[in-house]
């Protein structure tokens, strides 16, 4: 009985090394997206019901900012500084995304909507109820997390980093070169040229109202 016992355990023991990398005990876990691979597809609604999908995004870079709701006076500070960079002007989408994969079971949608609401954000404040981008990421959410995705719809950055007008100097500087390849276009010079169209969303909707995360 006992050599049974040690097969079985041994068995299990050469599964587990053999398993694929994103296959682990529980379920699939996203293997993490390595920079200048294809971002992960998103189909996502902000805080007033409007889609926003990745693939209606191309043409022009896409930044994300995410981090728990409790950092989320910490992501403010981002958002307002590329809102009057890039947002404003149009070059870029900016989008604030709020993992909602683990919000308490006790809370409605509906509170948490409107608790994002209530918070008023200057950008459009994105609820992703499956974390489709922290998986995608494996985001550590105790510290903001700035993700530019390019105008061809591939990771160009991921960093965590608390607000501070150093670090923000160099993560413009991502951006702005990723601005002077876009296809096709320049749109640091021309913002309003080749602009998406997202359904149910407005082309001119960089601003939105503020919210909570994780």
């Amino acid at each position: 009985m006992v050599r049974v016992i040690r097969r079985v355990l041994l068995i299990v023991c050469l599964m587990g090394l053999l398993a694929p990398a994103g296959l682990m005990a529980g379920g699939y876990v996203y293997n993490k997206i390595n920079e200048g691979a294809p971002f992960t597809h998103f189909d996502l609604e902000d805080i007033y019901h409007q889609r926003w999908v990745s693939t209606y995004l191309r043409g022009k870079p896409i930044i994300m900012l995410t981090a728990h709701r409790y950092q989320r006076y910490e992501i403010l500070k981002w958002a307002e500084t590329f809102r009057q960079e890039f947002g404003l002007p149009g070059h870029v989408h900016l989008l604030w995304v709020v993992n909602l994969r683990k919000f308490p079971w006790s809370t409605s949608r509906g509170t948490v909507i409107s608790q994002w609401r209530d918070f008023n954000a200057p950008i459009p404040v994105l609820m992703d109820w499956g974390g489709v981008v922290g998986k995608s990421l494996r985001i550590n959410y105790n510290v903001p997390n700035i993700i530019l995705i390019d105008a061809f719809g591939r990771l160009a950055l991921h960093e965590m980093h608390t607000y501070n007008p150093e670090v923000y100097a160099a993560v413009s500087a991502r951006v702005k070169s990723l601005l002077s390849i876009n296809p096709g276009v320049d749109q640091y010079m021309s913002p309003m040229m080749g602009q998406p169209v997202v359904p149910g969303m407005a082309v001119n909707s960089q601003k939105g109202r503020r919210g909570d995360s994780n």
